[in-house]
């Protein structure tokens, strides 16, 4: 699968795997971030691929893509995060989700028990 980018809602506009685990959140790239009460971003997971979309753009990281999975930085939500880092050309070095709802620990820890390289 060819990693792409693309405009996207926080509904999701991309066929989704119905088995995929999904959180809603925000997002933030290189630029600029999401904020609010209301998300404005999912990450979807499966064995296979990441997929971050939100107004910021979507984002499908292939598994092979994923270098590490990391709690976020101090910016732009003073380590409330998750980052993703990855090795796609042409995407954002610095992809950051914040889950709404639940914590970046709990996001790391199942995105471990897929077989990813979170900690």
């Amino acid at each position: 699968m060819t990693p792409t980018v693309a405009s996207a809602s926080p509904t999701p506009a991309v066929a989704l795997d119905p088995h995929a685990l999904h959180w809603p959140g925000h997002m933030a790239d290189d630029v600029g971030a999401t904020y609010g009460q209301e998300p404005m971003a999912f990450l979807n997971a499966t064995p296979t691929e990441l997929l971050l979309s939100g107004n910021r753009g979507t984002f499908r990281l292939p598994r092979t893509a994923v270098v590490k999975i990391r709690r976020g930085g101090m910016y732009p939500w003073f380590f409330g995060s998750v980052r993703l880092h990855h090795s796609v050309p042409g995407f954002p070095v610095d992809l950051q989700f914040k889950p709404l709802g639940t914590t970046p620990r709990t996001v790391l820890d199942a995105l471990k028990r897929l077989g990813y390289p979170a900690r």
